[in-house]
């Protein structure tokens, strides 16, 4: 089945087109973390920048390099490959002394600091992601680009999961089907790649028919995640064993669920529980700058949110065409 990864966005009056991840430079982002490292513990915290690789590969690598198990390794998030980003990772040594973590620098990767702690760092532990972007070869009437930006900073923009969750050409959808359907066998890790994308699907194609109808600012809140209700939760409401997901969903959300049992059948039958997302999201210390065919944008997102779902709102974008050599072995 084809599934539809173009979503619509709010605002219908983009003016301008350009290139993104034209260099890795181009595309920067840093995980902003509020958490008081106590300098002894079991695990080590690092604080590092990586370019050009992905944040798995990272990890192997730091994991090899500490003679560790993969699964000492802590994370809050991942983070773009074609992209500098600056991101933590804990490892887990006990009270092993530390290697000398100067020896993984390289042109794709620098220690920028290092602390023991008391806990393991976990998924989500940061707060918001501070990016920097470049848009290079930008055409198109400025003047409404600029009041796009403007609209972006004050009112916000849908706060769709963006394209990275899909996989390269959206496959992650379909090897999610393929996967709910015992077609293909899946890794722990792939396994939650493809349930993620399949729950993001559905959470975009609700946020879509919000877009369409205006309803997204003045809508509920949140819209859900596709899972698996509370059994408290149904009982309030039904006095049989009914567990269908829908149960506390509005209408349009039941509508868009409806129409991909495929995937809310999987995803139920793999026990997720239902949750919510911000349906729309403001971008905090927010500025921007113009220079002949360049567009520069900074801002801060919460932990979640894409910076692509951001730059869909002022300006139609391609990305960068690159290469895609085979994943290294660590």
């Amino acid at each position: 089945m084809e599934y539809n990864l173009s979503f619509p966005t709010a605002n219908n009056n983009i003016s301008c087109q350009g290139v993104i991840r034209t260099c890795d430079e181009d595309f920067f982002v840093e995980e902003m973390m509020n958490v008081s490292l106590t300098g002894e513990g079991e695990h080590v915290w690092l604080f590092v920048e990586k370019r050009g690789e992905n944040t798995d590969f990272i990890a192997r690598r730091i994991a090899k390099h500490a003679a560790v198990r993969e699964m000492d390794i802590g994370l809050s998030g991942l983070k773009d490959r074609h992209a500098i980003t600056r991101q933590w990772f804990s490892v887990y040594l006990g009270n092993r002394p530390e290697p000398d973590w100067s020896l993984l620098n390289d042109e794709t990767l620098q220690i920028l600091s290092h602390q023991r702690h008391s806990h393991k760092l976990r998924r989500g532990q940061h707060y918001a992601n501070r990016f920097a972007l470049r848009i290079r070869q930008l055409k198109g009437d400025i003047t409404m680009l600029e009041q796009s930006l403007e609209d972006v900073s004050r009112r916000g923009f849908p706060n769709y999961f963006g394209e990275q969750r899909f996989g390269r050409n959206g496959t992650n959808v379909n090897k999610a089907v393929a996967m709910f359907k015992r077609e293909i066998k899946a890794t722990k890790s792939k396994r939650g790649f493809y349930l993620s994308a399949a729950r993001s699907f559905l959470f975009n194609s609700v946020l879509a028919e919000r877009v369409e109808n205006s309803s997204w600012l003045d809508a509920p809140l949140a819209g859900p995640l596709y899972g698996e209700l509370p059994r408290d939760y149904v009982d309030q409401i039904f006095e049989n064993d009914d567990p269908s997901g829908y149960v506390g969903c509005s209408r349009l959300e039941q509508a868009v669920f409806e129409q991909h049992p495929d995937l809310t059948k999987g995803l139920y039958a793999n026990r997720l529980k239902m949750e919510e997302r911000p349906l729309a999201v403001i971008p905090t210390d927010m500025r921007w700058k113009v220079l002949e065919d360049v567009l520069d944008v900074e801002f801060l997102l919460p932990t979640g949110s894409f910076a692509t779902s951001l730059l869909n709102e002022v300006v139609n974008y391609s990305v960068f065409e690159r290469t895609y050599p085979s994943e290294k072995n660590i």
